[in-house]
């Protein structure tokens, strides 16, 4: 399936695009076991993941081929003013768009992340001084005296935990200005292994999204390394 620009559609057309590609990345995850110390142990799971050695060679070793693709080869236009990176990781994706001239505040909520992003950012010689920030933040609990024009992520909603995904919606409705740009780049669609990350689908993400975004692109076919081609999708919405 090619990718979907929804800029301007009606909204029957919206739920098409939506519908096409849902049947494109599968079916809904079973549904999980709820409650606050499940959503504690989940958090804990990262926190150990980001302690091993290996976290590194197992996570991003440079940008998402996805965001490159979109921004690079599809020539996707950002807008100006601050990006806020949720649940950073090793912080690739950060420095990439700092790079390219955005201003990015990038959090994760283990600190084990956040030390292997800010020696990723030290060294980085050609990125100007204030430029990127990094910081240890639990996603639902930050908050900024000023607005975001734009947030970004890559994994953070298959990340938390399946009871947490209104929140997750909420959370960035409230931090990006009316009209900002929220880019997901959904991972993984296809389970291979232990949760956490959870199995997700363009489904899931609209289901909480629709009340405070719109969807304006969607591709199921996006750019992906080599080995796990069809395992992610690209969705750029806009902040009603």
């Amino acid at each position: 399936m090619m990718a979907v620009s929804v800029e301007g559609l009606s909204a029957a057309a919206v739920s098409t695009a939506n519908r096409q590609a849902t049947i494109a990345v599968g079916k809904t995850a079973p549904r999980p076991e709820s409650g606050k110390g499940a959503c504690n142990d989940h958090k804990q799971a990262w926190v150990e993941y980001w302690k091993h050695p290996d976290a590194d060679r197992q996570h991003q070793q440079g940008p998402s081929v996805a965001l490159r693709e979109l921004l690079e080869d599809l020539r996707w236009l950002l807008p100006k003013g601050r990006c806020l990176v949720a649940g950073c990781g090793n912080g690739h994706d950060a420095v990439y768009l700092a790079k390219r001239g955005v201003t990015c505040v990038a959090i994760d909520f283990c600190d084990a992340a956040i030390e292997r992003a800010q020696e990723l950012l030290a060294s980085c010689d050609d990125l100007p001084a204030g430029k990127l920030t990094f910081a240890v933040q639990d996603f639902f609990a930050f908050s900024s005296p000023v607005r975001f024009t734009m947030a970004y992520e890559y994994g953070l909603f298959s990340a938390i935990h399946p009871t947490q995904r209104q929140r997750w919606a909420e959370t960035y409705a409230r931090l990006i200005v009316p009209q900002g740009t929220l880019i997901v780049l959904l991972y993984p669609l296809i389970h291979r292994g232990r949760t956490p990350p959870h199995r997700v689908t363009m489904a899931d993400c609209e289901k909480y999204l629709k009340n405070h975004f719109v969807l304006v692109r969607v591709d199921p076919n996006c750019r992906c390394i080599e080995g796990d081609e069809g395992n992610e999708l690209m969705s750029v919405w806009k902040r009603l």
